[in-house]
């Protein structure tokens, strides 16, 4: 089943740097960072705070992985970002780490304290946070400005797992104790990749949504299901209600979903949906407040969720993990919607593959590849997209590779303001790199970039976070963040 690799990622530390991309012409891959300020790059959290590995355990201290990223829709050049710290090389890392930037991403200051996520976060019995790991977070800003972030806290062995929120009324700065929304300690469930959206046109509600593993197979029949759960909160994010929402054949499931909002009360989840032996990119709808689902309005192939690795341009023996997933941006105050996901192409190649609704999910342009890497693949794209209509992505790619310098690896955004879902119409700038993607932490299905990195559209800006190497082997992968425009 699909999150069965799961054990596999890895982890990071917290140093969030500000680098900040000269446009480019098109068709320009030359520009370069004009700046970079370094925020921290050690980890705030005890050393020995998770406990001594078992084996097969292995930590990676001062590492920074999988950040998620939101802005206030009061105060555009506030941002929040929340991420994993100190991961190991299974389940989740010791510790959640935020932070906050007043400035579009120029600088950032960590929060005061932590959500309670974990132990390493001051999780306790009494607070609700009393687990090993923590993975997966994410995080939104309603529009009272609270920042609400979700996590998959879990047992070190993955056989107790949660879905956490915790909330902050005063926009990341201080977090308090985390509510439960769905907690297993039964083998036969598994909880896994939440995400939390504030609606922007209905002030209170935020809804958070997740798949949960039924599994009942027998050594001789498989017999499991990975539907959607969805929480939701009509006071800002304090209190909860939580359903399954969405159900799938047996032996098949989802995950990486993701909620988006339109103004005229339409609800989208874009997810991907795996059987034995096939993976789809779809798109659900909802147009009662999430008490019923359509099936499908897109429904296109795409990679299986967490291989086949990203191709290795070295054939190494050495490769990427590729757990990458669909994400969803609405162009605010509009029924538009863009989508990304990983595709692949006959010779294995993975690219970004677009699509586009301007009627709230309802049809969809056929899929385009949007990525200007000239060889080799494109890994990890992200999504966001401004209130006039011009759309960012970002992903890696290993056009600068050469085998005797480890996997050079690039940081790009692309951008298009118009006729997006013809791939023509993106233009490409140069935001970070290269650095030597053989540096981030080892897992057992390949090297971790990041399942998802952070991006949005901030004021007159785009702000993307995302994870780099930094040659320091006593500080292996650091947070920078990159403000951008078309």
């Amino acid at each position: 089943m699909i999150r069965r690799p799961r054990a596999l990622l890895t982890a990071t530390a917290v140093l969030l740097t500000t680098v900040i991309a000269q446009p480019a012409a098109a068709d320009d891959a030359s520009s370069k960072a004009a700046v970079v300020r370094p925020v921290s790059g050690v980890s705030p959290l005890p050393a020995d705070c998770g406990g001594p590995p078992a084996d097969g355990y292995v930590l990676n201290p001062n590492t920074e992985v999988l950040p998620s990223l939101a802005v206030d829709p009061k105060r555009p050049q506030r941002l929040v970002t929340v991420f994993q710290q100190d991961r190991w090389n299974r389940y989740g890392s010791n510790g959640a780490l935020a932070a906050v930037s007043e400035d579009h991403g120029l600088t950032w200051k960590t929060s005061t304290n932590l959500p309670a996520f974990s132990r390493c976060n001051g999780g306790t019995p009494a607070n609700g946070g009393d687990y090993e790991v923590t993975t997966d977070h994410w995080v939104t800003v309603t529009p009272s400005g609270a920042a609400i972030a979700a996590s998959l806290s879990m047992s070190r062995a993955g056989d107790v797992t949660a879905i956490l929120v915790s909330r902050s009324a005063d926009g990341g700065r201080t977090w308090g104790a985390p509510v439960t929304l769905q907690r297993d300690d039964n083998v036969r469930f598994f909880n896994d990749r939440p995400s939390v959206t504030a609606d922007p046109y209905r002030p209170g509600v935020v809804y958070a949504v997740w798949d949960r593993i039924d599994d009942q197979s027998t050594d001789t029949a498989p017999d499991w299901v990975q539907p959607v759960y969805l929480a939701k909160s009509t006071d800002d994010g304090r209190t909860w209600t939580t359903s399954k929402v969405f159900d799938v054949p047996a032996n098949s499931g989802v995950i990486g979903t993701q909620l988006v909002a339109l103004p005229d009360g339409t609800l989208l989840i874009g997810m991907h949906h795996e059987t034995t032996d096939e993976g789809f990119t779809q798109v659900i709808r909802s147009t009662d407040g999430g008490r019923t689902w359509s099936a499908p309005t897109l429904n296109v192939p795409a990679p299986m969720a967490v291989g086949p690795r990203i191709p290795d341009p070295d054939n190494s023996g050495d490769p990427l993990r590729n757990a990458a997933l669909p994400l969803l941006a609405a162009q605010p105050g509009t029924r538009t919607v863009h989508l990304v996901w990983p595709s692949q192409d006959a010779d294995g190649t993975f690219h970004v593959a677009y699509s586009r609704s301007a009627d709230g999910g309802q049809t969809w342009s056929s899929p385009a590849r949007v990525d200007r890497t000239p060889t080799g693949s494109a890994a990890v794209p992200a999504v966001a997209v401004s209130r006039t209509g011009t759309v960012a992505v970002t992903y890696y790619d290993f056009r600068n590779n050469t085998p005797a310098a480890g996997l050079p690896t690039d940081v790009w955004a692309v951008t298009c303001a118009s006729n997006c879902a013809q791939g023509g119409s993106w233009r490409e700038q140069h935001l970070e790199g290269p650095f030597d993607a053989r540096k981030v932490p080892l897992t057992s299905v390949g090297r971790l970039l990041g399942d998802y990195t952070g991006l949005v559209s901030s004021g007159d800006v785009f702000t993307a976070v995302y994870g780099v190497t930094t040659g320091d082997a006593a500080n292996p992968v650091d947070l920078h963040s990159a403000i951008f425009t078309r």
